[in-house]
């Protein structure tokens, strides 16, 4: 199932065209008639096979926390194609030319996907999640803190989305809190919105207004894997939800119950 909702999220425009320019290189070169045509055998020479290497080291780095394939894939991407620009200059000046207009093109007309979240999902600035949680505390509450410039967050992003669509209910419910535009909010859990800290994303399970289960992406120096599973096992999204369901199914029995008897006194 989650391979079919991955491979389902990967069959977009932009991860086919872009896998297209990252791997345009090694297509031309190690394809017959093609590499003839450019001026070459088909064979690597040393050079580049020291481009293809970096590459390779400096993805490898950069995802080492990958948590997603989305994000990884996201940062192959770049330098995937920085390099094969590299490559091609060292080719044909002109066919360099051409393939850096078309990534150009590319970049700006073909957007990041944005990653299907609960129709539900709440977004909170300046006060409104204390308020929130004060007015509904029969509900129980998984709110993100995050800042949009932050590339933890944005790695959080689908996964997050991901767990919003599985669990969200009447009873459960999920929102995002924007540390920027909500000023002393973070802090009053816990939370530092400093640039200088990266404890951002943190997520937090509100059940009855308060904490009842926080995650956060630096703790103590050491850093946590945001995974879909590290975080469903980690926030016991699944007890929560199974609570949720329990509250739900006594609310109705309750209405039920009273207008029977509201049925018997009439």
């Amino acid at each position: 199932y989650a391979l079919k909702k991955t491979l389902r999220s990967l069959a977009t425009p932009y991860f086919i065209l872009n896998t297209i320019a990252s791997f345009f290189h090694p297509l031309l070169r190690f394809t017959p008639g093609l590499c003839n045509w450019v001026g070459g055998n088909c064979t690597l020479d040393f050079y580049e096979c020291e481009i293809y290497f970096f590459v390779i080291c400096v993805v490898a780095i950069k995802n080492r926390r990958c948590v997603s394939v989305e994000s990884y894939l996201s940062t192959l991407f770049v330098f995937a194609k920085a390099g094969a620009a590299i490559l091609f200059y060292k080719m044909s000046i002109q066919l360099a030319i051409w393939y850096t207009i078309f990534c150009i093109v590319l970049m700006v007309t073909v957007r990041t996907p944005s990653f299907e979240e609960s129709s539900e999902m709440k977004y909170f600035v300046d006060n409104t999640l204390p308020e929130q949680l004060k007015n509904d505390k029969h509900s129980i509450w998984v709110v993100e803190f995050y800042t949009t410039f932050s590339p933890h967050c944005n790695a959080v992003k689908p996964i997050f989305g991901a767990l919003s669509r599985e669990y969200t209910h009447d009873y459960m419910k999920f929102g995002k809190c924007d540390v920027l535009k909500s000023h002393g909010v973070p802090e009053s859990y816990d939370i530092s919105s400093s640039c200088l800290r990266t404890e951002l994303p943190a997520i937090i399970v509100f059940e009855g207004g308060v904490p009842a289960a926080r995650i956060k992406q630096t703790n103590n120096g050491k850093q946590y894997l945001m995974s879909y599973e590290n975080l469903k096992r980690d926030l016991q999204l699944q007890e929560f939800y199974e609570k949720a369901l329990e509250k739900s199914k006594n609310m109705k029995s309750a209405e039920s119950n009273k207008k029977t008897e509201n049925k018997k006194k009439k």
